[in-house]
């Protein structure tokens, strides 16, 4: 028998704790780790029947409602970063933590997001409330991530720029949700705080049968990316989806395909769980060679900028925001982390020594710019530079074809 949904049975069911959060895992694309959840309200009872969403929330706001859930459900949230903060993210590959330098084995605290509205960013309830437990030490900021739709701030910007920008200087990330459902401006997106866009679901599911679907992701991905952005991508429910999204650089995710929203206490356990969401490491190959030439493309934009200044470039560019640390950067979490995997491959092994020779020369040449260095100086460092690119990209070639071979000849992809 269906529950009945009225406001007075919303009401005692807010009275009983009823309305309770389960948390549907968000997985790293570059490394294959648990990163956290989004934090999604249910409606339970001992009836063991469980109501979503859809169900009860447009009452809930009808209702006017949703500002009392809103604080109820932050103080749940609250509580399961603390019941999670002892819990250790299990290695996602076996073996692959031995591999990790330690600047990456310390960023493997959990996250969870929960979605706000504009009315609660508009009246600072929410922003109260965080500060107040940020100051008490309660929570940290990585442990915290607001979710607002993309057709709810671009519906409110004036109402809640403030208030983003403020959990902003906390240090909480705000990601936009539901992105491709709304009428996002690029100009108005660049202008926002935003840390990353998550993909609407439909538009992700819709990819298989639309290329213009698929276009869509493809290129929001690469605006999120030049944008400063993180791109996460919802709905993700097949192997043939995720393989598609490590390819072409999406860097997080959560669907089925990766774990369905669950109760904390199995949240708990998926934490701790080992699994294998090593996917397409093939994909990940050509990304590192797409990024090779990136890197090499804002160390020429920043050259440009220094040579050229002055009204001829845009400053904008000149200071590319290199990782200090070989390991953090894009192509350096993927090598020292679920790359390994592929250790068994020659090429692979070889990777190691130019890679880290092409960032700390990627390093010395900014530095050099700032030093005010000669012309002839930075262009025999450009040229040397060159070489040890085309050494790397030369091995991550040699690497995309020994394992199109092996998987060609049907053997694993990952020799011991």
């Amino acid at each position: 028998m269906s529950r009945q949904v009225t406001r007075e049975a919303l009401e005692q069911a807010m009275r009983n704790d009823e309305l309770v959060l389960f948390y549907q895992p968000k997985v790293c694309l570059l490394t294959g780790d648990v990163l956290g959840a989004e934090a999604l309200v249910r409606w339970t009872d001992n009836s063991n029947v469980v109501l979503s969403p859809d169900e009860f929330l447009p009452l809930v706001e009808s209702s006017g409602l949703l500002h009392d859930l809103t604080l109820q459900l932050l103080d749940q949230l609250v509580a399961a970063i603390v019941t999670l903060r002892d819990t250790a993210p299990a290695a996602t590959q076996a073996g692959a933590v031995a591999h990790l330098p330690g600047a990456l084995e310390n960023r493997r605290s959990l996250a969870l997001s929960i979605n706000v509205a504009p009315d609660d960013l508009a009246s600072r309830t929410i922003s109260n409330q965080i500060h107040a437990l940020l100051q008490a030490g309660t929570i940290s900021a990585p442990e915290l991530q607001i979710e607002i739709t993309e057709s709810a701030v671009m519906g409110n910007v004036d109402r809640v720029y403030d208030d983003l920008v403020r959990l902003k200087n906390m240090g909480i990330k705000i990601l936009m949700d539901d992105f491709g459902t709304g009428y996002s401006s690029i100009d108005r997106l660049s202008q926002l705080p935003f840390d990353s866009l998550k993909l609407d679901q439909g538009v992700v599911k819709r990819m298989a049968t639309s290329r213009q679907n698929l276009d869509v992701v493809r290129s929001a991905i690469s605006m999120a990316r030049e944008l400063g952005m993180t791109s996460v991508a919802e709905g993700i429910e097949t192997e043939s989806v995720y393989n598609f999204l490590i390819a072409h650089g999406c860097e997080e995710g959560q669907g089925y395909f990766l774990g369905r929203p669950m109760s904390l206490h199995d949240f708990k356990g998926f934490v701790c769980a080992e699994h294998d969401f090593e996917g397409s490491q093939i994909g990940r190959v050509h990304q590192a060679s797409l990024n090779l030439l990136r890197f090499r493309k804002a160390l020429l934009d920043a050259a440009f900028c220094s040579r050229f200044g002055g009204g001829v470039a845009l400053q904008s560019v000149a200071d590319p925001g290199m990782q200090p640390d070989v390991a953090l950067s894009r192509l350096g979490v993927w090598y020292f982390g679920i790359g390994q995997r592929l250790a068994g491959f020659e090429a692979f092994r070889e990777i190691e020594q130019p890679l880290r020779l092409v960032h700390a020369s990627g390093l010395e040449f900014l530095q050099q710019l700032e030093q005010g260095k000669s012309t002839g100086t930075l262009d025999q460092h450009l040229a040397d530079f060159d070489s040890q690119i085309d050494r790397l990209v030369s091995l991550l070639h040699t690497l995309e074809r020994a394992i199109l071979t092996r998987k060609s000849q049907g053997s694993s992809p990952n020799p011991q």
